[in-house]
């Protein structure tokens, strides 16, 4: 326990991090009503804080909550840009696919706000599971590539579940797996979570509301009607690819510390 409480483990304290959080999926399986994502939340919090306490740091570190208004604009633009990349994929994929849709008379604003607050909870806990303390502590110690592939992958893993055909456990890995990927660039060039966040919630909401295959939900705000023999990988992963590379290019050319810099100057003049 000394060795992996000794400054330079960071490895193993995200081993030890990931350990026992799959320790805390064990016992939810056994315990279900424990099994929420606010308990994952509470384990993660707990676990995070113990970590930072051995490195000299707080939780205020993980840069997990928001701090000033451009904190709150990076949100806001990482929910706009989640939807609008969501809305664009299904646009593309439902033209490809031959797919006919028409709009939901009556969703219900309820049943949307409910969608929006389910998806804000869970995008923000599972920000903060995998892009707060372990990603960044691989982030520090080892650089960028290394800790967005050391996260992607138990990112992914997360969304497999034991109902899912082998068939659909690929898709899912891979787009799961490039999503970690872009909410971690979203970290790397603002450095804290709030336009990670904001991404992940823009696109779960987009996607809880606008089906891009066949489906018959009430709550929805369209209804798609589509041949499944048109469903494949051309038609449905290649247009995830195309808007996850634009989204990166975007993320990559966008200098936000330039932008914070002219927009202070602003202020000052």
């Amino acid at each position: 326990m000394k060795l992996i409480m000794q400054p330079g483990t960071a490895g193993l304290k995200v081993l030890t991090y990931f350990l026992i959080m799959w320790l805390a999926t064990f016992i939810a399986g056994i315990i279900p009503w424990l099994n929420s994502l606010f308990y994952f939340w509470g384990v993660s919090l707990l676990i995070s804080w113990l970590l930072l306490r051995s490195d000299h740091l707080n939780l205020s570190s993980l840069n997990c909550i928001p701090q000033n208004r451009k904190h709150w604009r990076q949100l806001f633009a990482g929910v706009f840009s989640g939807c609008l990349m969501l809305i664009v994929t299904a646009i593309i994929t439902l033209t490809l696919t031959r797919a006919s849709w028409h709009y939901n008379q009556n969703p219900g604003i309820v049943n949307i706000l409910i969608t929006f607050m389910m998806c804000a909870s869970s995008a923000y806990i599972q920000e903060f599971v995998f892009r707060g303390y372990p990603f960044q502590t691989l982030l520090r110690r080892y650089g960028p590539w290394p800790a967005q592939i050391l996260i992607a992958i138990p990112f992914a893993l997360m969304h497999i579940n034991r109902s899912m055909s082998l068939q659909d456990v690929a898709p899912v890995m891979l787009t799961t797996g490039l999503g970690s990927l872009l909410f971690g660039l979203a970290y790397i060039k603002t450095r804290n979570l709030m336009l990670p966040v904001g991404l992940h919630l823009g696109w779960n909401f987009a996607q809880a509301l606008i089906p891009r295959t066949a489906n018959t939900d009430s709550k929805v705000l369209i209804t798609v009607v589509s041949d499944p023999g048109n469903y494949s990988f051309f038609t449905i992963i290649l247009p995830y690819l195309l808007i996850f590379t634009i989204g990166c290019i975007f993320l990559g050319l966008t200098n936000f510390e330039k932008k914070e810099t002219g927009s202070l100057t602003n202020e000052v003049s």
